[in-house]
């Protein structure tokens, strides 16, 4: 008996423990509407669908740096060639930049 208590003591406190790290998560996670409760399984998925939009959030701005670092580099370069020279040399500016695209937040992250 003493032992079958300590045991449901034990899972208590893990169950406690595991909850109380999903309701930490939890809050980490825009949602909309914010206040919208969640299944463990839908916190789970949001924090990786979150966590893979913050990756490319960050990969693409460490491509505009580089991309600014390198047009930089090429001005440097360049500054004693005619117009004309410069033009054709500059590396082309794809027309789906990062700071074009227009990224749905809400949408991405709703709940409904």
């Amino acid at each position: 008996l003493a032992r079958r208590v300590f045991t449901n003591s034990r899972e208590r406190w893990r169950q406690q423990n595991v909850n109380g790290a999903f309701s930490e998560l939890r809050k980490l996670i825009p949602t909309h509407p914010p206040d919208k409760k969640l299944s463990k399984n839908e916190i789970l998925r949001l924090a990786v669908k979150y966590i893979n939009f913050l990756v490319t959030l960050l990969n693409d701005q460490d491509q505009d740096k580089s991309r600014d670092s390198a047009e930089d580099d090429v001005e440097d370069e360049m500054s004693d060639v005619t117009p004309r020279t410069w033009i054709y040399s500059c590396p082309a500016i794809p027309v789906e930049s990062p700071a074009n695209r227009k990224t749905n937040f809400t949408e991405m992250f709703s709940t409904r």
